[in-house]
């Protein structure tokens, strides 16, 4: 028992002391498109789904305005629109075509990706997918 004692605080302070993991804090959607690319060094297509709450709509396209303003000026950036459905007017999708998964990732960490995503996440009618394609016949 006096052995525990003293060992006590020495336990405590090497617990305290010890790494504790980082949360991984990769964008699911630059998760799931690393996931689907064989070749991260080459370019690919991704199609994002969303679908907004009726009454953001306005609101989450001229968000999209402002940030695809900035994104086709990216250097690995090929194309970045936005369509809307025909049938229901809450649903879009977001057509991006890049250089490759680095230039990607470069986007997701620039200033007008950061405040469109921030302006839109309320309006968001739950969480958006993404489906990667690659140059096919080439």
């Amino acid at each position: 028992m006096k052995l525990l004692i003293r060992i006590a605080p020495v336990l405590v302070v090497l617990f305290l002391a010890a790494p504790v993991p980082a949360q991984d804090k990769t964008n699911p959607i630059e998760a799931e498109v690393k996931a689907n690319l064989k070749d991260l060094t080459k370019p690919f297509t991704m199609i994002v789904f969303v679908k907004i709450k009726d009454s953001g709509a306005s609101k989450f396209e001229a968000a999209f305005s402002k940030g695809r303003a900035g994104t086709r000026k990216e250097k690995g950036n090929i194309s970045y629109e936005m369509s809307r459905s025909t049938k229901n007017p809450a649903e879009y999708i977001v057509y991006e075509r890049w250089t490759n998964f680095a230039a990607l990732q470069k986007h997701m960490l620039e200033p007008h990706f950061t405040a469109m995503i921030g302006e839109i996440g309320e309006w968001l009618d739950g969480p958006p997918s993404v489906k990667v394609f690659t140059p096919a016949g080439e």
